[in-house]
């Protein structure tokens, strides 16, 4: 990867992320139900148990970790791509994010279960606007690498 698409990846990361945490925070707000995932990871890493108004330290927290990950998903994506298992259109970008949905589930759901402070949340609400949420991120993610870069020069094709 060079510094260039490394960049582009990062930003596409960013980007989808953003997008992905608007729907979470859209989905508390039309079904009263809480999916707030900044606020939620925030929580369990700092110990903080004010979910509904977590510290500002909670919400930094919370907010670093989740565009790190949103940033390593776009890291996978790009790695995919270059070994020839995806390609960088709209139909695989659903699929790309409906597998990182179920990814996201399974980590989550380990993640609930294991913390010490497990937060009273509806699981199956949070995990079907995670579902949803990881689809559109899939789908921005690829799009804004699609926007930026004609020709990402990936490596399978090279070896043509």
């Amino acid at each position: 990867m060079d510094i260039k698409h490394f960049f582009i990846t990062v930003l596409s990361g960013i980007v989808a992320t953003a997008v992905m945490t608007t729907i979470m925070y859209m989905y508390t707000t039309l079904f009263k139900h809480f999916t707030k995932v900044i606020h939620l990871l925030g929580c369990m890493i700092s110990g903080d148990h004010n979910l509904h108004s977590p510290s500002k330290r909670t919400i930094i927290l919370g907010t670093l970790a989740h565009f790190s990950v949103g940033i390593i998903f776009s890291m996978s994506y790009y790695l995919l791509w270059n070994w020839g298992i995806f390609e960088i259109n709209f139909f695989d970008s659903v699929i790309i994010g409906a597998l990182s949905g179920i990814v996201a589930i399974l980590v989550w759901k380990s993640y609930l279960q294991l913390h010490q402070y497990q937060p009273r949340i509806s699981q199956n609400h949070y995990f079907f606007a995670l579902f949803i949420a990881h689809i559109i991120f899939g789908i921005v993610s690829v799009n804004i690498f699609q926007m930026i870069t004609d020709s990402p020069d990936l490596w399978y094709e090279l070896n043509k």
